[in-house]
């Protein structure tokens, strides 16, 4: 009877090993199904994709990458397809129309398809640009308080944002056994901020020439943030034209045209005129929101995101 119990209590006793933690590796490329070689030709003729889908951050390969591009703006096609031949069914239009808005819809889409990379890879190089001059600082602080780099590279991979996970990867690729020059140089290759690059890169070459790296860190920051601070003072001397053309085109024109149009609706008695005037006022309205919007995202999507 003892022998069965020992035996029961040695069965429930589970082998726990000791917790090994492990550096988190890049993602690796989408298992997909292989693209025809038809998207292979088709990526051949955008040579910068392959780096721009890397520094996006876009973990698919560029041949993967046309066949989703072409396949929805093919979607895109046949909806606009469908579309055009319920009208030509209902209203008959011309038939031409049945072969020109799903052609100019597939080469419209795929033509932002093919844009989306390097969108994204300016959004990624604007987040890394927001914090890199605090993440620096950081740094150099932790230097000459004397903790080697290494450590000094671990405490900024945490609470900068986009720009630690920059620094995470360089401290992952260390952990992994390689050289910490090389680590950097493969992380910054797969960097869209040049801030970012240029702050590694000098600290790259201080390390190979023996300089002191604190001082040449230093003086590569005051730089990257004094040119932060003049793109800042340049997107402001940008505003004030851009609010001169709001002004007339999202006010003023406006304004004369409904009044232009209004006065010609009271003074004319013809009922073809009133109808028109009540088609060309929603047109107007729909006109007035879009320069709006347009004015709104022109003057977002401008603005440097620097934290000075």
């Amino acid at each position: 009877m003892e022998d069965k119990d020992v035996i029961k209590k040695e069965e429930k006793v589970k082998v726990v090993h000791p917790m090994i933690t492990h550096p988190v590796r890049q993602k690796q490329l989408k298992h997909e199904k292989k693209p025809a070689r038809i998207f292979y030709t088709l990526a051949k003729y955008f040579p910068n994709l392959k780096t721009t889908l890397v520094k996006a951050e876009m973990n698919i390969e560029p041949a993967a990458y046309m066949r989703k591009a072409v396949m929805m703006s093919l979607l895109y096609a046949f909806m606009v397809l469908i579309l055009v031949g319920v009208l030509y069914i209902y209203l008959e239009i011309n038939p031409i129309y049945l072969v020109i808005l799903p052609l100019i819809t597939f080469v419209f889409f795929f033509w932002l398809w093919t844009l989306l990379p390097k969108a994204k890879m300016i959004q990624r190089a604007n987040k890394i640009d927001e914090e890199i001059v605090f993440a620096g600082r950081h740094l150099v602080i932790a230097l000459r308080g004397g903790i080697t780099l290494f450590d000094g590279l671990v405490s900024v991979s945490e609470g900068y944002g986009e720009v630690s996970k920059e620094f995470r990867k360089i401290v992952e690729r260390i952990s992994l056994g390689e050289p910490p020059t090389q680590a950097m140089r493969e992380v910054v290759a797969q960097c869209p901020s040049q801030y970012f690059n240029r702050v590694i890169l000098q600290l790259v070459n201080s390390i190979v020439s023996g300089s002191d790296v604190v001082s040449a860190l230093d003086a590569v920051l005051d730089q990257v943030a004094t040119e932060q601070i003049i793109k800042l003072k340049e997107y402001g001397q940008k505003l004030n034209p851009m609010s001169m053309f709001f002004m007339l085109f999202g006010i003023v024109f406006p304004s004369l045209g409904v009044v232009f149009l209004t006065v010609v609706l009271a003074f004319s008695g013809s009922a073809t005129v009133t109808a028109m005037g009540g088609l060309i006022l929603p047109v107007m309205f729909v006109l007035l929101v879009a320069i709006q919007f347009m004015f709104l995202v022109m003057i977002e999507a401008g603005r440097p995101r620097y934290l000075i």
